[in-house]
């Protein structure tokens, strides 16, 4: 943990400014990414780009799995990192500070009760939706010619898709430990998660999102995690008493 951080550290002061000005090439998804430099921060397209191990059996989850089809992004050091779709070489603290980097503000507005009462029929902290700055997700991996969306690599039942918004919740790292960055629901224990959905929602359907088979290969491989900084017009937007 405590290379993690000092890694976090010396890419904020000095990787920033190494970074390639141009989208990734089309067949090259790694450009310089490496175990022993995960992550690079771009301020010209406002992306951070960070390398991940693809699992989609992982995700599917299995009768040992605690949150099924729940995490996209995790930790590989965090407690749920062998449920998330995509496992991270970098911290969700450090994912935290590199948003934050390219001027990203965290909504702060869940509390754990969202996910810990998230059976109570009584409690309105399940029902609230993640605010903060909007950000897209892309996954670049060997054999595809760009990018692709997050929300193109599964399938989801219900059709609303994925909306990201840097929820933030650094304060809850420690508590939580679980590693998640980006989360499909809007939840407290993702730096980032989806405004689309409720912890609710999930409660409700814990099946709603799969994979998508047509495009994500079968089997782990190494991979490439995009997110890029949309705008903050929703940074600063109130929660609102019924969770929208």
């Amino acid at each position: 943990m405590i290379r993690t951080h000092l890694l976090s550290f010396a890419l904020v002061l000095t990787l920033v400014v190494g970074c390639s000005k141009e989208p990734a090439p089309s067949g090259k998804p790694f450009r310089g990414l490496s175990e022993e430099f995960p992550l690079q921060i771009d301020h010209h397209v406002s992306e951070i780009r960070f390398l991940v191990d693809l699992q989609p059996a992982a995700f599917s989850g299995d009768w040992m799995t605690h949150a099924p089809r729940y995490h996209a992004v995790v930790w590989k050091g965090g407690g749920v990192a062998r449920e998330a779709l995509l496992s991270a070489h970098v911290d969700d603290a450090t994912v935290y500070d590199a948003l934050v980097a390219l001027g990203a503000v965290p909504g702060n507005n869940l509390t754990m009760k969202a996910w810990t009462e998230r059976k109570n029929k009584e409690s309105s902290a399940p029902d609230r939706r993640v605010l903060g700055t909007p950000i897209e997700a892309r996954v670049f991996w060997d054999g595809l010619a760009e990018p692709v969306k997050l929300e193109e690599m599964l399938l989801d039942s219900d059709g609303r898709g994925i909306d990201l918004r840097f929820g933030g919740n650094k304060e809850l790292i420690p508590v939580w430990r679980s590693g998640c960055i980006v989360c499909l629901y809007s939840c407290p224990g993702g730096k980032v998660s989806s405004h689309a959905y409720t912890i609710r929602d999930y409660e409700q359907d814990v099946r709603r999102f799969s994979v998508n088979y047509s495009l994500v290969p079968k089997g782990s491989r190494r991979a490439v995690v995009i997110l890029r900084v949309r705008t903050t017009a929703f940074a600063n937007q109130p929660a609102h008493e019924d969770g929208s």
